[in-house]
Parts: structure tokens; sequence; C-alpha cells
């Protein structure tokens, strides 16, 4: 009896002892809060206003400021986010929102419905207003959100995922230089002079404080300084490369992690010349022009899909044929002459008298590649043309103004729903066509590819991935569909591992 108690205590002592040490391995592996890195955006950040967010640098930055009811997962599921649940249908043909309880904004102010429906309808009246266009109306009810869509079958959570649909305080524009939002980390320094931000940690953020306390989020002025960057380890995340020089090491070992060919680069048309630029033939024979396979070298190395239609393959687009890749210069003379025959400007001898200027970004290294591509095409046609590089802000100045005749844009996916990725495709060209479809109910992707292709808003010219290098003690790196790093989730994990040779 004695020999089988003692047994009994013993078997009982090591299941103890398993039952702590599996609690102590589940310690160790889960993440630990504090911490801060420094990781790179693709441009600098001209507006942190959600609904004028339009750059992948933009977008990163509002996604990590600004909370938006629902969002999309890197699977491109949609969740709940400050909304409580996903839409509820009524009976009387609406869809009740209800909002989590206890948000607030990094003022400490409190996060309401009256929030919600005043910075949706603040969307609605903005270059973004094709988001909520579906929705006929969007009230508040208590301590929720009812919206009113204009067919059954309009996806109110997908909408509302899109980044600019992101609530402010009182739906109010955030300010510039100390914008107020709700998201997992706050502003605590923006110094556009040394090409950075600055964020902390949101304590009381609805899903839990991040991981890191603080993130540095910085541009650059020149190519290879954000790869010197990461190769003399004064970077824990670059999206520009692991070093300036091929088969040199980092100091520190890197991990690499792609997202989605999701990134859209296409050329837009401004109005310095609107009788040219302004004629769809003429940018049809432009389009047939761009000889789109050399633009596969464009970038660092990430994967470039050459495509001449906005949804990309990775999202469900067609994949653009080895055949399509080069230049048509046939049919581009084709359609070149029947702009000539309506455009005095274009006529044969009038061409050689035209120069065409094409504004570039200078942050974004990989859009003066891409205009030098058009440069090339234009000169096919017999039309000259120049490239302006710009600041970032004066070059979204001169777009929105039409101070120009081409520019060179970006636009990142919002998520896998047509509606989005129509409504942006036209809204880039300033053409309301897909809004006033969106308006009336329902947007038919068949058909929204077909007045495209008639009405030519923008030209697309490439889809790109983000291929991100990261330190290997910088642990959680993932990609969204629009190519954005979760930093919220990234966390640091024991020591940076040195490269061979490095010391």
């Amino acid at each position: 009896m004695a020999a089988r108690l003692t047994a009994i205590v013993g078997a009982a002592a090591c299941a103890a002892a398993a039952v702590a040490l599996a609690r102590d391995v589940a310690a160790e592996a889960r993440p630990g809060y504090g911490g801060e890195i420094v990781a790179t955006l693709t441009g600098e950040p001209v507006s942190l206003d959600p609904v004028a967010a339009r750059s992948h640098a933009e977008l990163t930055v509002t996604a990590l400021v600004f909370d938006t009811l629902y969002r999309a997962r890197p699977d491109g599921t949609i969740v709940p986010h400050l909304a409580a649940a996903m839409p509820e249908a009524q009976a009387d043909g609406t869809v009740r929102i209800a909002l989590r309880d206890h948000v607030t904004f990094h003022d400490g102010s409190a996060l309401d419905a009256g929030d919600v429906v005043a910075s949706l309808r603040r969307l609605g009246k903005s270059t973004a207003g094709w988001i909520v266009a579906p929705m006929a109306a969007i009230a508040r009810d208590g301590d929720a959100v009812v919206v009113t869509p204009r067919a059954p079958t309009t996806p109110v959570a997908a909408l509302l995922a899109a980044p600019q649909a992101a609530v402010t305080p009182d739906g109010a524009a955030p300010k510039a230089k100390a914008p107020v939002g709700s998201g997992p980390f706050r502003v605590d320094a923006i110094d556009r002079g040394k090409r950075r931000i600055v964020l902390v940690a949101s304590e009381a953020h609805v899903r839990g404080r991040p991981y890191l306390d603080r993130v540095e989020l910085r541009w650059f002025a020149a190519r290879a300084d954000e790869a010197r960057g990461f190769e003399e380890g004064k970077l824990h995340v670059s999206a520009r490369g692991a070093t300036t020089v091929a088969g040199a090491s980092p100091k520190y070992k890197a991990g690499v992690v792609e997202g989605p060919a999701t990134i859209l680069t296409f050329v837009g048309f401004g109005a310095a010349h609107p009788d040219v630029t302004g004629s769809v033939e003429l940018r049809r024979a432009l389009a047939l022009a761009i000889a789109r396979g050399g633009l596969a070298s464009v970038g660092s190395g990430e994967r470039v899909e050459p495509t001449d239609d906005p949804v990309p393959v990775d999202l469900g687009g067609p994949s653009l044929g080895q055949d399509a890749r080069g230049a048509d210069l046939a049919a581009a003379g084709k359609a070149l002459d029947r702009a000539a025959a309506k455009v005095p400007a274009l006529a044969e001898d009038a061409r050689a008298r035209l120069t065409l200027e094409i504004l570039v970004d200078k942050t974004r290294f990989d859009d003066r590649d891409a205009a030098d591509k058009v440069v090339v095409a234009l000169d096919k046609l017999g039309i000259a043309a120049t490239v302006t590089e710009l600041g970032a802000a004066e070059h979204a100045r001169r777009v929105a103004d039409g101070d120009c005749d081409l520019w060179i844009g970006q636009l990142p996916a919002a998520g896998a729903e047509p509606a989005l990725l129509w409504g942006a495709a036209f809204a880039a060209g300033g053409d309301g066509w897909a809004k006033a479809e969106l308006a009336a109910g329902a947007l038919d992707p068949a058909a929204a590819r077909a007045a495209f292709a008639r009405r030519l808003p923008v030209i697309p010219l490439f889809h790109r991935a983000l291929r991100v290098h990261h330190r290997t003690d910088v642990r959680g790196v993932a990609l969204d569909a629009a190519g954005r790093i979760g930093l919220a989730d990234l966390y640091l994990w024991g020591a940076p591992a040195r490269s061979k040779g490095r010391r």
C-alpha cells in the first residue's frame, strides 16, 4: 500500500512538474511587449487624412493611426474591427452595425456612432466617395450605425473595410501635424525635414496594444540609401533591399517576406494640353505603344506583373500574355490617326512642335523608371516628352490641379472586392463611371472592364509586390492585399543574428 501511495504521489509530482514546464514554455513562446524598430516607407506620405490616402506609404501610416469598422485579413477575409459583429440585415432592408464598447481616440475621448456616421458622410463628399455610393443612407441609431444599401447584394462590410473609411473624431479632417485616431499607434512626431514619422503604441487600443513600444517610419532621398541603411544595421525592416551591391552581406542576417503583386503603377492624365491628353484615342495609342515586357525589370527584384488591366492577377484579374507584352505600333499608329482627325495639335505636321510633361514623385524611385518607358513610347508616336521629378507634396498638388500632361501614379489594392478595385481605378483618373454604377445599386465587373477599355481613365503599367527584408529578431512579418506590413503585429525576439564574416 505504501509503495502504491508513493507511486501515486510521485506520478502527481511529475504531472505537476510537467504542467509547470508547459506553462513556462508557453510563457517563453508568447511575444513580449516592448522595444522599438525602424522600418521604411515606399515614399513620402503626403496626407495622413484617411479619405485622401492613395499611395502605399499613405495607406501604411493611416492604417496604423486610424481604425475602420471592418478590416481585411491577409487572406482577404473581412472581419469586425471597430464593429462588434458583421452587419446584421433588418426586415426593412437596412443593415445594423453594432459597435464595440469602450473605444477611445488617442486624446482619450470616446468613439461613438456619431463619429462613425460623420466620418462616412465626409468620405461620401470626397474624391473617394464611390466607396459609400452604394449606400443610400448612413444614420445613427443609439449606439449603432444603420446603413441603407442600394441593393441587397451591396458588400457593406468589404466597402467599410477600405482604409479611406476610417473613423476620425466628429468625422473631421485630422490635423496635418497632430492627427488623432483610435488606431494601434498614435503619432508622436512628424519630421519631414529628416524624412521620418514616429509612432508610439496606444495602450488603450480596442484590439489590445501593439507589441512594440515605438515604430519609426522613414523614407529616403536617394535610391541606395535605404538598402545601405539596412546593410549597416540601422534599419530593422527594408522594402528596398538588404544591400546596395548584389552578393554583399548585411550586418545582420535577413529574413525575406514577399506579398502579393497588388500595387498598381499607372499613367494618369492632366490638363495642361486638355485637347491632347483628353483624347481617348491618344491614350489608346500610348497604351498600345508601351512595351510592357520591359517593365518586368522595374524595382529591386520583387515580383512585377506587367498589365493593361486594373485588377491584379493575384486578385482574379487577367494575365497579360507574352504576345501582348510588346508594343503594337501598327495599332498605335491607327489610334493616333483617329486622334489627329479630331485634335489639330496631334496632326502629323503639328506633332513635332508638341512636348508633353510627365510628373514623377521623386520619393518613389521606381516611378522614374516607369516614366522613362512612357517617354520611349511617346517618341515612337512622334511626340516629345520630358520627365519632371518633384517632391511628394508638389507632385500631389500639381496632379490635383491638373497642372501637367501626364503623371505616374500608384494604387495599392484596398481589398479583393471588385467594387473596391474598379471604383479606385476609375476614380484615379477622375472618371465618375464606377461611382455612378455603384450609386445605382451595383457594379458588374464585366461591364466595368468594358467601360474601362472604352474610356481609359488611366493606363495600367504593372502590378508589383513588396519584398520586405527584416532582421531575424523582428518576428510576425506579413503583408496584406495592399502590400502593407502588419506593423501592429510585429514583435522583437532575442538578439539579431549576424551575417557570416561580419563582426
